[in-house]
């Protein structure tokens, strides 16, 4: 190295280094061995896969480390993979307590070391190599054993602070924006009990919250129907859901059909000439007589989609899965069916505001419909629901006129 060049080594500022370098994440793990029958281990953010011929990961330790000058003498450690809830977890192991093994859950692997309960994934090696680097060692473990064990989002360290991964524009925030989404879902409340009273099944507006997402915001049910969704609950815009929220904008559709996984252009031409029938006849349906085991399948790929941040490999897995059951979705009702069985129906809330009919953001949909039910019964539903759809137009137009400025203003619909 030459004088200049150190002396520009030394000229950088520790500080500035940390946060410089705190503008990338890096992943969290616990690195743990048993010593003398204890458990011992150290959270480390320095985690990474090396080789694969021969499977080499590396940690990182400070060369002050205490815990890691009983762990490099260790026969095998086992690395875990804290998930993005597992956030107290690591903070009670990166604590000085010695009582901390008995605060937070694990079992033994196979060879006898340490495993955190819920973590993502395991990996288990032997420490073969450490090479000093600065203040820190560079060491290699040699991989024995691996395993996914919790397929969900990691604990990432960013700018001192921990958290975890989001797929980009997968989720709905909660911001005044989403609160004006809301609000405009309310001014649909009576029609909502009127219908899910009149039915006996559950009524509910949805509203668009962002480019590939709408939301429930606000539900009514009916006679002795199960409460099954939440408020703020995420539906994704994914074909072949979303007709009745995308069908009256080419704009929409063609974003609408670009969501398809994977992709295929027959598939998305069916789509299209969904779409258009949608828009023809006013009304959206999905059916349980077509594919029921299908449509039990989107159910709980919905529910995870909802309810947890997806990886990227989870967040394919259940495109597939709403792609899968596109026999539920894109028909009409035949004025000879008979002994038809609905998931659900939905039709658009117009935009008042409109010289032609848009879609306002919201659309209002009956599910837990009775099943076997005639062609007449189907298009009664079909039809009061419309004239509620009117009513909630009228609404937006005059004592929801504010919220919906609000909401309109945010873009969100046209996202």
């Amino acid at each position: 190295m030459t004088e200049s060049s150190a002396a520009a080594l030394q000229a950088i500022d520790p500080r500035a280094f940390r946060d410089v370098m705190g503008h990338y994440p890096t992943g969290v793990v616990m690195v743990t061995a048993m010593i003398n029958a204890e458990p011992v281990g150290m959270v480390v953010g320095t985690f990474s896969s090396v080789s694969l011929e021969p499977p080499l990961v590396s940690f990182m330790p400070m060369t002050t480390s205490a815990t890691y000058a009983k762990l490099r003498d260790s026969e095998s450690v086992c690395i875990s993979v804290f998930a993005h809830d597992q956030i107290q977890d690591c903070r009670t192991l990166a604590s000085k307590d010695p009582e901390k093994f008995n605060k937070v859950g694990w079992t033994p692997s196979p060879s006898g070391v340490p495993q955190i309960d819920g973590a993502v994934a395991y990996i288990h090696g032997r420490i073969t190599q450490e090479v000093e680097a600065g203040d820190h060692f560079i060491t290699l473990v040699s991989v024995d054993d691996l395993a996914v064990a919790r397929p969900i989002t990691p604990l990432l360290f960013f700018q001192g602070g921990y958290g975890g991964f989001s797929t980009t524009g997968m989720s709905a925030h909660v911001d005044e924006s989403l609160i004006s989404a809301v609000r405009i879902a309310e001014a649909a409340r009576p029609q909502l009990d009127r219908l899910a009273s009149r039915f006996g099944g559950s009524a509910a507006a949805l509203v668009q919250v962002s480019g590939i997402d709408q939301t429930i915001g606000a539900t009514s049910y009916g006679a002795n129907t199960e409460v099954d969704e939440r408020i703020g609950v995420r539906i994704p815009l994914i074909p072949p859901l979303g007709e009745a929220a995308v069908a009256w904008s080419e704009d929409q559709i063609d974003q609408w059909v670009t969501r398809i996984y994977p992709r295929d252009e027959e598939i998305i031409t069916s789509y299209r000439d969904g779409a258009a029938r949608v828009r023809e006849q006013g009304y959206a349906i999905s059916r349980l007589d077509t594919d029921a085991p299908a449509y039990a399948a989107l159910s709980d790929a919905l529910s995870e989609y909802a309810l947890a941040e997806l990886t990227p490999a989870r967040d394919r897995e259940v495109r597939k899965t709403i792609a899968a059951s596109r026999r539920c979705f894109g028909g009409s009702i035949e004025a000879d069916e008979s002994s038809i069985d609905l998931a659900s129906v939905v039709v658009p809330v117009f935009d008042p505001d409109a010289s032609e009919l848009t879609n306002s953001g919201l659309v209002l949909r009956l599910g837990n419909l009775p099943a076997g039910v005639t062609a007449a019964t189907a298009h009664e539903w079909v039809g009061a629901l419309q004239a509620a759809a009117a009513e909630v137009t009228e609404t937006l137009r005059t004592t929801a006129h504010r919220d919906y400025a609000r909401y309109t203003a945010a873009g969100l619909r046209n996202a």
